[in-house]
């Protein structure tokens, strides 16, 4: 039976970029990993609810994907539970020893690489509290299948391969000796790595829940590893990290209720601009992928993102909510589209928007009684800080960077960004991340949400359009193309593989688009429920993907 399961997933991983989405009856995941759904599956074959399911499929990428799962890193998640919902912020924190002009004396790229990159990790405490509020097995049930790959080992993947290649130079010295083989050398794809340090943490874990994490040794394998690196994050730092319960965002939208990521992500304020906007212009009336239509998207999300720059943690920032989803502003905004060029506005501020990197990961769980969790997960960068810790091999990351590290100069990705993202000790720094349910009459209908920096929203924006509005069936409006404009710089991005047709791209350029190719884009994973009570699961071809469940 565990062959057929894994035979089916292979199948899955190469079917075309338009096929029939995975259907069941109970409970679907959709997810990165083959290896962290098959772990899922058997968790909801044990009973488990969406939260036990999602809290193994998060701990088994921590071991099979620790370019951008690892448990050095942070992120949110959107549940939804019977009548209660929520938003868990387990984003990572600024240590107590930084400041605003902590990175103004410090050497270049301080920010990004080494022990001052890394912020202090919420992963593990946001699993535990999501099991602690809502877990239905026990907490060691969940273990399982994360300590066997991490002790007996997993075939590492062709993506694992290239972006292992891409960082081992950033890695310090225990980065070289958890992730390569003697002598430096890459593992090749389909060759097995063993993580037997990793397997001690999660069995710490498992037997202790996470006080081992932040107040043990493995708190002290971190602390001293960053140390070690240059960084300045203590003991108390990761004994004091606390997550954090908020409320969403919540907004109507064509008779659906649409729950969204409030701040310290952006996404959930930028996608309720542009959901109000496409109404606002009637964007239903063009052609789906139509040269007009995309047009329209394009200058639907540069105005979503003008107010980006203002956001930031609400607990040390005073977020104007009101006032950039406000119906005069987006009045204004809408009356400002223009149906045949595009239109360059001035800023709200004088500064750039923040970016992130695209190492991220995302996670749809969701069952046919509507109960559902949306989590994404974080390093900032491939494997963070390139700093890995010394004894139990943990990846941790470089979110320093998605701060405002050093105001009025350019971070990694070249932008300025926001005074309301300046470096404080305990702030959590602005994020992309788009965690997202829709409900409909009280049910949850839809889990989705993508990695990949600011092209999350644009991208989650496009998914929620082309299904709750387009009417594509699951898997093609997760593989349409997609088009990203993020007000600065004034261009229009389109996928180099994924593109419109070169009809539509001629018909943009005559709108004065100025449009740049890009290579790599956001993958949306998305579990929808239909009318009939039959689930669907599909993930995004533009990477490595899985679906399954029961």
């Amino acid at each position: 039976m565990k062959l057929i399961s894994t035979l089916a997933l292979i199948t899955l991983l190469s079917l075309p970029a338009f096929s029939i989405p995975f259907e069941g009856s109970k409970v679907l995941i959709s997810c990165q990993s083959p290896y962290a759904v098959e772990a899922g599956k058997k968790i909801a074959a044990k009973g488990g609810n969406v939260v036990d399911v999602i809290i193994t499929v998060a701990l088994t990428e921590a071991v099979t994907s620790p370019y951008f799962a690892s448990l050095g890193g942070g992120g949110f998640a959107m549940i939804k539970m019977n009548k209660d919902l929520k938003v868990l912020d387990f984003r990572e924190t600024a240590p107590g020893l930084t400041h605003p002009k902590f990175y103004l004396d410090k050497p270049k790229k301080s920010s990004q690489n080494g022990g001052m990159a890394v912020g202090v990790p919420g992963i593990p405490a946001g699993l535990w509290e999501l099991h602690k509020k809502y877990g239905k097995l026990h907490w060691s049930q969940l273990f399982e299948t994360p300590i066997h790959l991490a002790t007996k080992g997993f075939q590492v993947s062709g993506e694992w391969t290239k972006r292992t290649q891409k960082t081992k130079d950033r890695f310090n010295s225990a980065g070289k000796k958890h992730f390569l083989k003697k002598g430096g050398k890459l593992y090749k794809p389909g060759e097995t790595l063993k993580q037997k340090p990793l397997a001690r943490v999660l069995k710490e874990m498992r037997n202790r829940n996470i006080v081992s994490f932040y107040n043990g040794v493995v708190a002290r394998d971190i602390v001293k590893s960053v140390k070690d690196s240059g960084g300045v994050m203590t003991t108390t730092d990761l004994k004091n990290y606390k997550v954090r319960w908020l409320s969403p965002l919540s907004t109507k939208f064509k008779g659906y209720d649409i729950h969204l990521m409030p701040p310290p992500s952006s996404g959930g304020v930028v996608l309720a601009s542009a959901l109000k906007l496409t109404e606002k212009i009637k964007l239903h009336k063009f052609k789906p992928l139509s040269h007009q239509e995309l047009h329209h998207i394009a200058e639907i999300l540069s105005r979503s993102f003008r107010g980006r720059a203002l956001l930031g943690d609400p607990d040390f920032h005073k977020n104007p909510i009101k006032f950039l989803l406000s119906d005069k502003y987006l009045t204004k905004m809408a009356k400002s589209i223009d149906d045949d060029e595009t239109e360059k506005l001035k800023p709200l501020l004088t500064k750039d928007l923040p970016k992130e990197s695209n190492e991220t990961t995302h996670i749809s769980v969701l069952d046919k009684d509507g109960n559902a969790v949306s989590m994404t997960i974080t390093l900032n960068g491939s494997y963070g800080s390139g700093v890995v810790t010394q004894r139990y091999g943990i990846a941790l990351n470089n979110e320093m960077d998605d701060f405002t590290t050093l105001p009025g100069k350019p971070n990694m990705y070249g932008l300025i960004q926001g005074e309301g993202n300046y470096v404080e000790a305990g702030k959590r720094p602005l994020s992309s991340m788009s965690p997202t349910l829709v409900e409909k009459n009280g049910k949850v209908i839809l889990a989705i949400g993508s990695p990949g920096g600011p092209k999350i929203i644009s991208s989650v924006f496009q998914g929620l359009y082309r299904i709750l509005v387009s009417n594509f069936e699951l898997d093609r409006a997760l593989q349409a193309p997609r088009v990203h404009h993020q007000f600065l710089p004034h261009k229009l991005f389109v996928e180099k593989n994924f593109k419109p047709s070169p009809y539509a791209l001629k018909e943009l350029e005559d709108y004065d688009h100025i449009i740049e190719e890009h290579t790599w884009w956001s993958r949306l994973y998305a579990v929808k429920l239909r009318s009939d009570g039959i689930l669907e699961a599909a993930f995004d071809s533009r990477g490595e993907g899985a679906v399954g469940g029961l």
